[in-house]
């Protein structure tokens, strides 16, 4: 389903260490069509909730999915060859993965945050964009520049928008500087599976 054990990791480490404004890598067509089919056939039924507070209007999955395809999928994101190719390329020791179904709809936005400091070891943030992109409008990740002042945040800007694309595999690193958000979606399903590495 997803073998990153085959991609040339020390070629994609220099490139994850280059890109500004943080850490980050954008890898199109991991998954083929086949099985992006089955997974959006699986994303379709797995039962959703309603997350809504002041940074977030979506739907989100249970932390463990339930539908089988979605955990072969997260089975397959936990091997011992995907995780060491995302700690050969991140620099980071990682052993586990969370992965969780998302949808957002339109109306719907993750607001700019970091997933880090939270005490629950991430490393390397995952998305992997189910599609089909040509029916969704807005949604973008967006990556922030941020300045940093003995450890407190002081000004960040806009300068990275990575669109929604079907089969598009985005990885960052988990830091206080990697503030992100999902822009807000305008039109159709942005379906996704993202998550951590820990």
């Amino acid at each position: 389903m997803i073998d990153l054990g085959r991609l040339d990791a020390r070629a994609l480490a220099t490139t994850w260490a280059a890109a500004a404004p943080f850490p980050h890598l954008v890898l199109d067509d991991v998954v083929v069509e086949d099985d992006l089919e089955a997974l959006r056939a699986a994303a379709a039924i797995e039962p959703l909730y309603l997350e809504r507070s002041e940074l977030v209007d979506a739907r989100g999955s249970a932390p463990t999915p339930w539908h089988p395809t979605l955990a072969a999928l997260a089975a397959a994101l936990a091997t011992p060859a995907t995780l060491a190719a995302v700690g050969a390329i991140s620099g980071r020791a990682v052993t586990r993965v969370e992965a969780r179904s998302y949808l957002y709809l339109p109306g719907h936005y993750l607001l700019p945050h970091t997933d880090s400091g939270l005490g629950l070891g991430r490393q390397v943030a995952f998305t992997l964009y189910l599609g089909p992109h040509a029916e969704v409008a807005g949604g973008e990740l967006e990556l922030f520049r941020c300045t940093l002042v003995r450890g407190e945040l002081t000004a960040a800007a806009p300068a990275v928008r990575i669109p929604y694309r079907s089969g598009r595999l985005v990885l960052f690193e988990v830091s206080d500087r990697s503030l992100h958000q999902v822009r807000e979606v305008t039109a159709g399903d942005r379906r996704s599976v993202a998550g951590w590495f820990s």
